[in-house]
């Protein structure tokens, strides 16, 4: 009888482990809704006034989607400028996996950039075809110009422009906006264009894929910075004449700001998003 009840206490014990795990290890799952009507990429949050947000308490964020039949379209609003990083230098990237797993294998940069005034003319003829002169003596008038770009991330970190890889595909675009003490980045991704890159499996409608939201941290010029500047202070250390100096030949770890190694912080984190499909109402 003792051994009857002593095994199932047992068992009860494993299904309440098994309920605990399942719920720690359960991803947040973040709805879709259809949108009915199309979606001004403007960085203000008027178009959705209907949606339910969800949010990354961590880094005070809220966040939601929508989605036609071409497009998801995501709505992401900082609500503390400390988790900003160096947001304004590292962009964001928002990775897809349709497998829905946690692998950077294809991502978009979103980033803001500042070019010079032939540098817009080229990009704009690139994309559009000639720019007349009396239009480019306009450009001209102003030397920089800050534009929104948008380039493909793989899993090395190596970027490339969306038009290498299909121009038959509209590229993903986006806007960012301050509205009061709120930094509002709204943005506009093909379906078909993260497709092309997430294992062959289709990303349409009612379907659900892993998004991953990243910024901050350190670019490669930024690392090389950190470098160079951390190498000229072990330099100026190991030559120091002053025979109280202990610092000199002591290793990085210990003679070197951790400030200066660590750099600006890096964020990131997913969600499953589950696409929505139109009604038969829509």
């Amino acid at each position: 009888m003792r051994r009857i009840v002593f095994v199932k206490e047992i068992l009860l014990l494993l299904m309440i482990l098994t309920i605990s795990l399942s719920g720690f290890s359960k991803e947040k799952e973040v709805k879709s809704i259809w949108a009915a009507s199309s979606v001004k990429i403007d960085g203000f949050k008027d178009d959705w006034a209907e949606v339910a947000f969800a949010g990354e308490k961590k880094v005070k964020t809220d966040y939601a989607f929508k989605n036609d039949a071409e497009n998801l379209y995501v709505l992401y609003i900082f609500k503390d400028p400390k988790y900003l990083s160096s947001i304004s230098i590292t962009g964001i990237t928002l990775w897809f996996n349709s497998e829905r797993k946690k692998k950077k294998n294809y991502g978009i940069k979103f980033i803001q950039k500042q070019i010079s005034a032939d540098a817009l003319i080229s990009r704009t003829e690139k994309e559009k075809g000639p720019v007349p002169e009396d239009q480019k003596k306009e450009i001209r008038k102003n030397p920089f110009y800050l534009i929104n770009d948008a380039e493909i991330v793989n899993k090395k970190g190596k970027s490339r422009s969306q038009s290498s890889e299909s121009n038959e595909i509209k590229p993903a675009v986006f806007r960012v906006m301050k509205q009061q003490n709120l930094l509002v980045f709204e943005f506009a991704i093909p379906l078909k264009r993260m497709m092309e890159q997430t294992s062959g499996v289709e990303i349409e409608p009612g379907k659900r894929v892993k998004v991953g939201f990243e910024w901050g941290g350190m670019t490669e010029e930024m690392k090389k910075e950190v470098k160079r500047r951390s190498a000229a202070l072990e330099r100026t250390r190991s030559t120091s004449s002053d025979p109280t100096d202990n610092r000199a030949g002591a290793g990085a770890g210990s003679s070197v700001p951790m400030g200066l190694l660590s750099g600006p912080k890096k964020y990131s984190f997913w969600v499953d998003v589950q696409l929505a499909k139109k009604s038969v109402n829509d």
